[in-house]
């Protein structure tokens, strides 16, 4: 017990002591080596850079662009066969559970070849959202991961071919209600559910407002922005996502005259096949705007053709690329992009050099390899950069030290360490489909008043900045769930205070850590004796531990510059 009681007020002398020496702002260091400026690239382009992530960047001679061509041309990496797996591993397993789901997407995230392309899908992930926390969906079996690997199939695709995956999977159907949308019937007052075509546009590719290629609003003569659609347009797309039902061998309708849905076994997996009976015929109205192929659907087109024309409708939109663009800013680069910087990635999205409208891959090289990603005088300017969420604060802690997991059926488990109740978010778990966070979210203060926005601030309360600091802490001391930190390397290092913070300087901060951070994690280390070394550890172990809990908690590691 007087250990115990001697290692908690080692700890909080030096944590107290780390905090008083950074209350003032600290000044991020802009002047990287080739190395950090790589861990810095990995950061934004993976779910956290590795000691084997940048070997991959070295042996390329640091070449950005070489990488992101490495990484398209692999193979796309996918959860749901390790459920499958499983299932046949275990055969107490008869079913899947959201745990099951979220385990075999925790190891994929963590572990995938295709990193890129992972690091993308979970992008999309939180821009065309369904959530395993919803109750029409909770109990889909594979479903919520089927979805995920359906992203990543697209993620470095087209974006018009990723639309429509997205609206026929059977996993949106139901999370956005155009899953069995009937037709209307004027005999029993049916109408289309509008949730889907709602969404479709508000939040998957248009927005609320009209955009200049910029992303900047178009304003009327008294300053306000223009409403980009109204809910006569939600009607008229409404019409067009009926139909959609389970795909079945099964082609007998039920009902009257046999024309409702067939009776089929629910599937969350295949595309939703189209049901013409209950698919509404009749002409529709599409978005109008100079260049629009179709401004109308012709009456009497099979369902599935009316889709595509819909989905062409909505991403050739002079909105699409801007909207879509500042998004995927926000969740690889920065929150608050300059308009230039969405300006020219937007442009990339309409013409990918070679006449191709919505070619991700062009997309999302253009967003990491643009001056406003790359050029480090941005690093100190403090517009530029962004909180980095929970739980890519927790993967790329992970990556950072060659973490292991225990032996067992889908192992990457983080237990009670790491969920929504500690970091605010899971992936795939958001509260709705607005996602954890708005991408307009500023919070009080400074922020605010320069006009900027911060998303991931929104879940950036009381109870998770005590709560998440906590769970880092338990994974560094003790391990979380089925996961354990390799710090043997720290460990070494750790009888020079200088070879250590360069090693988590690199992984960690990607060579911006301040001066002033650096100053007080120096006093905190030497502060350390003999004496205070925990039963079973090691005096390096124990300064290794302390270095990373504290960097963990510094503004430097969880600001992305």
């Amino acid at each position: 017990m007087t250990k115990i009681l001697r290692n908690t007020v080692w700890f909080n002398v030096c944590l107290a002591f780390f905090c008083v020496g950074l209350t003032a702002a600290v000044t991020p260091n802009a002047n990287l080596t080739p190395d950090q400026l790589a861990t810095r690239f990995l950061a934004q382009a993976t779910f956290g850079p590795s000691p084997t992530s940048l070997a991959e960047i070295q042996a390329i001679g640091y070449d950005y662009n070489a990488w992101i061509t490495q990484q398209a041309a692999l193979p796309v990496t996918t959860s749901v066969p390790l459920l499958h797996a499983a299932k046949v591993a275990d055969t107490t397993i008869t079913s899947f559970s959201s745990s099951h789901n979220r385990r075999a997407r925790n190891q994929i995230m963590l572990t995938a070849p295709d990193q890129l392309r992972q690091r993308v899908a979970y992008a999309l992930s939180q821009i065309l959202v369904i959530s395993d926390n919803d109750s029409n969906i909770s109990g889909a079996q594979e479903g919520s991961s089927n979805y995920y690997d359906m992203l990543a199939r697209n993620a470095l695709g087209n974006f018009n071919t990723l639309l429509m995956d997205v609206t026929r999977h059977p996993m949106m159907g139901r999370y956005l209600s155009h899953y069995k949308n009937r037709k209307t019937n004027p005999t029993t007052g049916t109408r289309p559910d509008e949730n889907f075509a709602r969404e479709v546009m508000q939040l998957f590719t248009i927005g609320l407002y009209l955009l200049n290629p910029n992303g900047t609003h178009q304003n009327d003569a008294n300053g306000r922005p223009l409403e980009s659609y109204t809910n006569d347009d939600i009607t008229e797309f409404a019409r067009v996502f009926t139909g959609f039902t389970d795909e079945s061998t099964n082609n007998t309708g039920t009902g009257t005259g046999r024309l409702d849905f067939p009776s089929a076994t629910s599937n969350y997996t295949a595309p939703m096949r189209m049901w013409e009976n209950q698919h509404d015929i009749a002409s529709k109205k599409l978005l109008s705007y100079t260049g629009a192929r179709k401004l109308t659907l012709p009456a009497a087109q099979t369902g599935l053709v009316d889709v595509q024309d819909a989905i062409d409708n909505l991403v050739e939109h002079p909105n699409t690329a801007p909207f879509i663009s500042r998004l995927l800013i926000q969740r690889l680069v920065t929150s608050s992009p300059t308009a230039a910087y969405v300006g020219r990635v937007a442009a990339v999205f309409v013409n990918n050099g070679q006449g191709v409208r919505g070619d991700l891959l062009a997309v999302v090289r253009a967003i990491l390899t643009d001056s406003e990603a790359r050029d480090v005088s941005f690093i100190t300017d403090p517009a530029h950069g962004k909180l980095q969420e929970p739980f890519l604060r927790l993967t790329q802690l992970l990556r950072a030290f060659r973490f292991s997991v225990s032996a067992g059926t889908l192992p990457y488990d983080f237990g009670y360490n790491f969920t929504e109740n500690t970091m605010g978010q899971f992936p795939l778990g958001s509260p709705s489909v607005f996602n954890f966070y708005s991408p307009d979210f500023a919070p009080d203060g400074a922020i605010n008043q320069a006009g900027l926005v911060a998303p991931e601030f929104q879940i950036l309360n009381s109870v998770f900045s005590v709560t998440f600091p906590n769970a880092v802490y338990n994974l560094i001391q003790n391990g979380a769930g089925q996961f354990t930190l390799d710090i043997a390397e720290q460990e070494t290092l750790a009888a020079d205070a200088t070879q250590l913070l360069d090693n988590l300087n690199l992984y960690l901060t990607h060579g911006t850590m301040s001066t002033e951070t650096r100053a007080a994690l120096t006093t905190a280390l030497s502060k350390v004796t003999a004496a205070m070394v925990p039963s079973g550890s090691t005096l390096g172990r124990t300064k290794a531990r302390l270095a990373i809990h504290l960097i963990a908690l510094s503004p430097d590691f969880v600001i992305l510059k």
